[in-house]
């Protein structure tokens, strides 16, 4: 860690600081980044806002709190984009990261001035990687583009023909063009061809993204046995042949008995493995096996199935606080909240196919009933509204809930861990 004058271990306390991120993509689909969006106080709705007389103060505890965290589990081991005012900037808050962990997103209130021409000197000598945010072409900015590596560029509604001779003269001057906001794909092929090797937008959530509309044998499979198992009436043999027809669950389900969190027990069978696991445990299981099972297709896949992941654990940790709802059905809502994108289906298909209540149905379709609150907040927690997670009672805690789902969404994708 590069010397800093910034006083790391006694950070000015503000009512809350949420942090949530999203995916950047490169020309290959591969997931390079995570840009992480933060907010300080309830004052706010974005990372930069602040009370007036407080936006030093509002940044660092940000930033300190994203750093307590621990950049590497928010960001996957990959770069993190960290939004930077230009307080932060001037103040030198940057500092507190290791130069080689981030990048430093300038965001779109702050121009050229001597000063911050100066800190962006002095931040690229010390080895800083500079991205300006929502670059639109403007005069102010000319002095800045020296001391950038990355242009990103909103793209949403705009006219890629009218973009391009603003990203012709970006990458003729060696620069790298990031396109944000991208939401189709016609837009994403337009500003690959005008020359963008960066991506970051809702395009990558879309089920045709994922390509493919068809269940495979092995997600069909699942879904028989997750019809089995929610009928009380199904025994213990017929669940068993329905393993057995499929020895490639049959090996996953060994192995998850087997695995130290079900305490290492040596089953070698599948009855007593079922009777180890228990039909409730075993029908989450298979859920989450349903997702991982498409996350090979894809880099693109793999980050839509590790989003579903944390919006199903993101939704159980924040009913199982609050005691407002049974945390199992919740996990449900978060997780198959993401299937259609997953499985390249419609919603309603995909719930025609599996064992869910009427409750979860109406929350996954209509956004309606007991469990429609929750789900919008992990949508809002998802994209950053931080107007909307205040709406519905959000504090301080979500970080913490947030970055523990993260944690176990990657735990559950790991070669080396049961799915």
């Amino acid at each position: 860690m590069p010397s800093t004058t910034v006083d790391v271990t006694t950070p000015t306390p503000v009512q809350q600081v949420f942090v949530a991120r999203q995916p950047i993509f490169d020309a290959q689909d591969t997931r390079v980044a995570y840009e992480l969006l933060y907010r300080a106080t309830r004052e706010a709705t974005h990372a930069h806002e602040g009370p007036p007389s407080q936006p030093l103060m509002c940044g660092d505890t940000a930033l300190h709190a994203m750093l307590s965290i621990g950049l590497e589990r928010l960001a996957g081991g990959t770069t993190a984009f960290v939004n930077m005012t230009e307080e932060h900037l001037l103040g030198g808050l940057h500092k507190i990261f290791d130069p080689r962990t981030v990048v430093l997103e300038l965001l779109e209130t702050i121009d050229g001035t001597p000063a911050v021409v100066a800190a962006c000197e002095a931040a690229v000598a010390e080895g800083y990687t500079l991205a300006l945010d929502d670059y639109d072409g403007r005069a102010s900015l000319d002095v800045l583009l020296p001391f950038a590596t990355i242009v990103k560029v909103d793209v949403l509604d705009r006219d890629p023909q009218a973009l391009a001779p603003m990203i012709r003269g970006l990458l003729a001057r060696g620069l790298v063009v990031l396109a944000e906001r991208v939401e189709s794909h016609e837009m994403l092929s337009a500003m690959r061809a005008l020359g963008c090797t960066l991506f970051q937008g809702y395009v990558y959530s879309r089920p045709e993204t994922l390509g493919g509309r068809t269940v495979n044998v092995h997600q069909a499979a699942i879904f028989q046995i997750m019809a089995l198992l929610n009928k009380p009436e199904t025994p213990e043999a017929a669940l068993d042949e329905a393993f057995r027809s499929h020895p490639s669950l049959s090996l996953s389900l060994l192995r998850l008995v087997n695995s130290a969190s079900f305490g290492g027990r040596g089953v070698d069978s599948i009855p007593y493995a079922l009777r180890v696991v228990g039909r409730e445990a075993l029908s989450r299981w298979m859920l989450v096996m349903l997702a991982v099972s498409v996350s090979s297709r894809s880099a693109v896949a793999h980050e839509a199935v590790l989003q579903a992941l944390v919006r199903g654990r993101f939704c159980e940790l924040v009913t199982a606080r609050g005691a407002n709802g049974d945390p199992g059905p919740r996990f449900l809502v978060g997780l198959l909240s993401r299937m259609d994108t997953l499985l390249g289906l419609p919603m309603d298909q995909v719930l025609d196919r599996l064992p869910v209540s009427d409750d979860v149905r109406a929350a996954l379709l209509n956004r309606t009933g007991v469990h429609a609150e929750t789900l919008r907040l992990a949508d809002a927690y998802d994209s950053g509204d931080w107007a909307v997670v205040d709406s519905l009672g959000g504090d301080a805690a979500l970080s913490a809930l947030y970055t523990e789902a993260v944690l176990w969404a990657h735990d559950r994708l790991s070669p080396e861990m049961p799915s």
